[in-house]
């Protein structure tokens, strides 16, 4: 049976799965906010970045503030998937809070957390639109090209509404995607946040001479930090969430999670990665930014260190902040950090 999506957001990772529900049989419409993207996608119906050719079952809306919806001669549910950046993700859901407001779930593959507010994008969702909207995340060891080349992928799929998971996953399972299932949705989305963090210091460490069983190590710490924060953000906040000490230990072993981590500390595709290595080798940490661009890993170690309450952050996370903000030395605050 196919599904109606509406994909909010045109980064690779958004075509990509656009793309890749569109061969499922699905119809897609894809809303892209920069005008030259759109007009380019619209004209030539395909990515040349990501070699996709898009076929007709994808459509390309130019979004805007003043974009309007016109749902009156559909006569079939629509699933809505958020896939911006992290600093385009509570934009997204305020400009059109209307919109989304009259669905009942919001599906989102971006990962990290608003650094405005520093809020998790599910308490995003939450304040601005309802608590009682079904949220669903995708994640896991994988990039784009991946998903576009049909290399195999195993990824969690984390939702409050077991029904939603199901349904998302009917429509994008294949012998070469595999979606595994779990409630534990803060777990997914702190992991989400920490495997750009972890990955820095494993930059940092590789080009420095560690080896990988000395990265495994931090490896380990990282998701030991990422289940004490997810752990302390259920039992003091909204019990909706709280799910069982075994499921959240499960979550540790997870693609969202463990399965996150190798893939951005060890490979060099990472830019969280790759910023580690440029800071191990003594690069400024201005002129890495410049040379990498967008670096969240950068970003979320201040917003967790200056939400440190909130969160109950540890040693990853100080660590990192040390480095890069208050110009320690990284390779001896790596040493302190793994004795």
């Amino acid at each position: 049976m196919s599904n109606y999506f509406r994909i909010f957001g045109a980064g690779e990772w958004g075509l990509a799965l656009a793309n890749h529900l569109t061969k499922q049989g699905n119809f897609v419409e894809i809303y892209i906010r920069n005008s030259k993207k759109y007009l380019e996608l619209n004209n030539t119906n395909q990515c040349n970045n990501l070699k996709i050719k898009f076929n007709n079952k994808a459509v390309f809306n130019l979004l805007s503030k003043k974009t309007t919806f016109d749902d009156s001669e559909k006569n079939f549910k629509i699933y809505n998937i958020i896939a911006t950046s992290s600093s385009g993700f509570a934009d997204i859901i305020e400009e059109h809070k209307d919109y989304f407001s009259m669905h009942d779930s919001i599906t989102w593959i971006t990962k990290g957390i608003d650094h405005k507010s520093g809020l998790l994008f599910h308490k995003i969702i939450d304040n601005i639109l309802s608590k009682k909207i079904d949220k669903c995340l995708l994640s896991g060891p994988s990039f784009a090209r991946d998903l576009v080349n049909e290399d195999n992928i195993i990824i969690s799929i984390g939702s409050t509404n077991l029904n939603l998971a199901n349904t998302l996953i009917n429509a994008m399972q294949t012998d070469k995607f595999n979606l595994l299932y779990t409630d534990d949705l803060i777990g997914m989305e702190i992991s989400g946040v920490i495997k750009n963090i972890v990955a820095i210091l494993a930059g940092i460490m590789t080009t420095n001479g560690y080896n990988n069983q000395e990265i495994g190590k931090l490896i380990d710490m990282a998701k030991q930090e990422t289940h004490e924060i997810s752990s302390y953000i259920q039992s003091t906040g909204d019990k909706s969430y709280l799910v069982s000490d075994s499921q959240a230990l499960e979550t540790l072993a997870s693609p969202a999670c463990l399965g996150d981590m190798l893939l951005t500390c060890f490979n060099d595709i990472s830019r969280n990665r790759q910023f580690g290595l440029k800071l191990g080798a003594k690069i400024k940490i201005q002129q890495s930014l410049k040379d990498i661009g967008t670096v969240e890993g950068f970003l979320s170690t201040k917003t967790l260190y200056e939400n440190k309450n909130k969160y109950h952050c540890g040693n990853i996370v100080f660590a990192a902040y040390k480095i890069l903000y208050q110009s320690e030395n990284p390779i001896e605050v790596v040493k302190k950090l793994l004795n």
